[in-house]
């Protein structure tokens, strides 16, 4: 059924269809609703094209992630996808699989950059209004996109002071566990970081240091270990650190996989979680709430990420002057399980 079609069922102009159709106030409720009943009974379908035509718009949200096997790349796509919903928005995805190309390394650019313009150019083909950049690795990628199109980065960021980013707080998350860790009497408190180049490391870092330091317990390197995210690397540094004169009673491995394997070097050493050992991980994968003792961990809000993506895309394409700030950092939560203990003076 057309616009001229229903008009002509219902008695009225064209232009007064349009109307009904958009919810304008030009039209009286009582007209409005003899259009909608008649527009839903001839199934009635938009003409997307003209739509766009009129308002240089399409609605339509590109995705392009660097990876959709990775652990949060599901659930920030969630979040954009409840957007879309919410908003009459329709979704285009693009995936460069970059995870399976170059596995981690990622500071080799040159690899993997015309490839993303190539998902870039795919996307704008289908003149999606904007386009939401999902990395698979929280990282700094300065200088690798180029578009014209409105554009938020997540779970990634560049350098830029014009670039529009939804990220969220490895400082402040990570200083909140190591508190909580002093605040139940752990002052030797044992790290697993990730690799140096790694920027969330490093930031997690940061605020297990600003904790220790807070508190006034000096920081001994001899208690911080670098892992590469692996449950066996999570292992091999907790076997070091269990094995001092004076071991921690608490260690704080910087994602879960590498908490497995603190749980398992003490398994192995047969010291008692948490009795004898607390163990806090980081980003709440699902195994946290199975293993035995369920582990304590930080949960990122990737969905909420995804969402708040959408919606700062959505801003910058209606009404930009909304936005006050364009990078945007949200806060963590711990989860607190069965992991952890106050400390009894071991």
């Amino acid at each position: 059924m057309t616009l001229k079609e229903i008009a002509k069922i219902a008695g009225v102009s064209i232009a007064t269809v349009s109307y009904a159709l958009n919810d304008s106030d030009k039209v009286s409720d009582s007209v409005k609703k003899k259009i909608l009943k008649i527009a839903e009974e001839g199934n009635y379908q938009p003409d997307k094209r003209a739509q766009s035509l009129r308002t240089g718009r399409t609605k339509l949200i590109g995705i392009l992630t660097e990876d959709i096997s990775f652990v949060f790349t599901s659930s920030i796509i969630q979040g954009v996808y409840k957007f879309a919903e919410e908003n009459n928005y329709h979704v285009v995805l693009s995936d460069t699989r970059l995870k399976q190309r170059i596995g981690s390394h990622y500071e080799n650019t040159k690899v993997y950059k015309d490839d993303i313009n190539k998902q870039i150019d795919f996307l704008e083909g289908y003149h999606v209004d904007g386009i939401i950049y999902i990395g698979c690795h929280d990282r700094d990628i300065s200088g690798i996109v180029k578009t014209n199109k409105p554009i938020v980065y997540t779970y990634c960021f560049t350098d830029s002071k014009d670039d529009y980013m939804v990220l969220y707080d490895n400082v402040k998350s990570a200083y909140n566990v190591t508190q909580y860790l002093i605040e139940n009497g752990h002052k030797r408190i044992g790290l697993i970081r990730g690799p140096e180049m790694s920027n969330p490391s490093n930031e997690r870092f940061l605020g297990y240091q600003m904790a220790l330091m807070e508190n006034r317990i000096p920081l001994d390197l001899t208690y911080v270990m670098t892992g590469d995210w692996s449950y066996k690397t999570g292992y091999e540094e907790a076997m070091k650190l269990l094995s001092l004169k004076e071991r921690p009673t608490a260690v704080f491995a910087l994602n879960d996989y590498m908490a497995m394997g603190v749980m398992e070097a003490a398994t192995k050493l047969s010291i008692k979680v948490p009795e004898e050992l607390s163990i806090v991980g980081f980003d709440d994968i699902e195994i946290c709430g199975f293993s035995k003792p369920k582990l304590s961990s930080v949960t990122v809000p990737v969905e909420d990420m995804g969402y708040l993506s959408a919606t700062m895309l959505h801003k910058i394409c209606t009404c930009p002057e909304e936005i006050s700030d364009k990078k945007v950092i949200l806060p963590c939560e711990m989860v607190l399980r069965d992991s952890v203990t106050k400390n009894k003076g071991l």
